[in-house]
């Protein structure tokens, strides 16, 4: 799957929600109905199968992710084949039918389409694959550089001081403005906001990989992933109460590391609660945002959180974001004395801006989206700006000459015959 722009893109800038099905039974649509409910809100859904297909695409705007379903075709491979001319080289496409043949299904594959599902599918299957097809993937044919995604940690030295929406709105603004493909990574697996904040469902995969790490392998984690757009997927959870929540660090490492496999950056949002127990992935981050309040519990945090850093992750650089700064103006100390008592330099300081945020909120919106230009968004701005460094900037130049991928259904034509 690709991840270059197209016409329909313009029109709908959020293109990861736009899903287009067409099916040949009602069993299968009451299954797309749910998942595309919880999901992609933004749908077509429509009985009439490949027939169905065609006229819609002649009609109407090209989705991102196409599902066709072949029914009782006795040529699938040639009835999809009839459909290629109709879309745009940035669909993805997943195909059902009846024919359970390991030949076709390579000939599917080599052809461009995402995934061949053999009916009857499950809600479980179809989901992961749908989502699998959604989220960015490195072709083999493609100019790969040689890197790992780097991975940015945010965490607040106090509960609420916007430490989660520090590490939403940088994600966003990363992906986004600067080009980069970004995954946010919300630890907190029980009361976490990162895909609330985005209007996003959680899967329950995160929880899954997370306690049962041999499972883990690039197709699980993308199943587990949920695409905002088409630079952005966010991996969380909203594990339920009476469950333990608990995984050991090393599968949060694995983890991780299937992540770094598709994305040129990873944004964690971690709460402080389990920070003392990640060590080892701190090590593997090139920064480590902490965010507070100008208070003398922010500033002791701070001093901890960065004590342990220097223990465990000595290479890896340590910022203070300080926000919640209108309420501040009260604070029984300056940014001076916390900078002096917490021996670090404050990155950026960010203003109250209570309408913005309270704007975002309501309607599942990024800060960006919804107030481009108030200073608490040129705050973010600046922060990712810091964060990325020079060296992301040449990266992101650098993939730019990476040729279009498989992953289309334009991509079908004149192969695997």
């Amino acid at each position: 799957m690709g991840v270059s722009a197209h016409a329909f893109s313009g029109a709908n800038p959020d293109t990861a929600q736009s899903l287009a099905a067409f099916v040949a039974d009602d069993v299968t649509k009451a299954l797309l109905d749910e998942i595309a409910a919880a999901h992609w809100p933004e749908s077509v859904i429509e009985l009439g199968g490949k027939d169905a297909a065609a006229s819609h695409l002649r009609s109407a705007p090209v989705p991102h992710l196409l599902l066709v379903d072949l029914g009782d075709s006795d040529d699938p491979y040639a009835d999809l084949m009839t459909l290629a001319d109709s879309c745009d080289p940035a669909t993805n496409v997943v195909a059902l039918g009846k024919i359970n043949d390991l030949t076709l299904y390579k000939r599917f594959v080599a052809a461009g389409v995402a995934d061949y599902l053999v009916k009857p599918v499950s809600a479980e299957d179809l989901e992961s694959a749908m989502f699998a097809a959604s989220l960015p993937r490195t072709n083999a044919a493609e100019h790969v550089v040689d890197t790992q995604a780097e991975i940015f940690v945010v965490v607040g030295s106090r509960g609420g001081v916007g430490a989660s929406l520090v590490a939403a709105n940088g994600a966003w603004i990363m992906s986004q403005e600067m080009g980069r493909r970004v995954a946010l990574v919300d630890l907190d697996v029980q009361f976490g906001t990162a895909a609330l904040s985005l209007d996003l469902v959680p899967t329950g995969g995160m929880i899954e990989a997370l306690q049962n790490p041999s499972r883990l392998d690039s197709l699980f984690m993308a199943s587990a992933m949920v695409p905002k757009s088409e630079n952005l997927a966010v991996l969380a959870a909203e594990e339920e109460l009476g469950r333990d929540p608990s995984y050991a660090p090393e599968a949060l490492s694995r983890m991780l590391a299937e992540v770094r496999r598709s994305f040129d950056c990873v944004w964690v949002d971690m709460p402080r609660g389990t920070f003392g127990q990640v060590g080892p992935v701190l090590s593997q981050a090139k920064r480590v945002i902490v965010v507070s309040d100008l208070s003398l519990a922010g500033m002791r945090d701070t001093i901890r959180l960065k004590g342990f850093c220097r223990d465990y992750a000595a290479l890896t650089d340590v910022s203070v974001v300080l926000n919640r700064m209108d309420r501040s103006r009260q604070a029984a100390m300056t940014v001076s004395q916390f900078e002096r008592g917490a021996e670090l330099k404050v990155m950026t300081q960010l203003p109250e801006d209570d309408k913005a945020a309270s704007a975002a909120t309501a309607t599942g919106k990024s800060l960006p989206e919804v107030a481009k230009r108030c200073k608490l968004v040129a705050g973010m701005r600046q922060i990712v700006t810091e964060v990325a460094g020079e060296d992301t900037k040449q990266r992101g130049k650098a993939r730019k000459v990476r040729k279009a991928g498989k992953g289309k259904l334009a991509a079908l034509r004149g192969r695997g015959k």
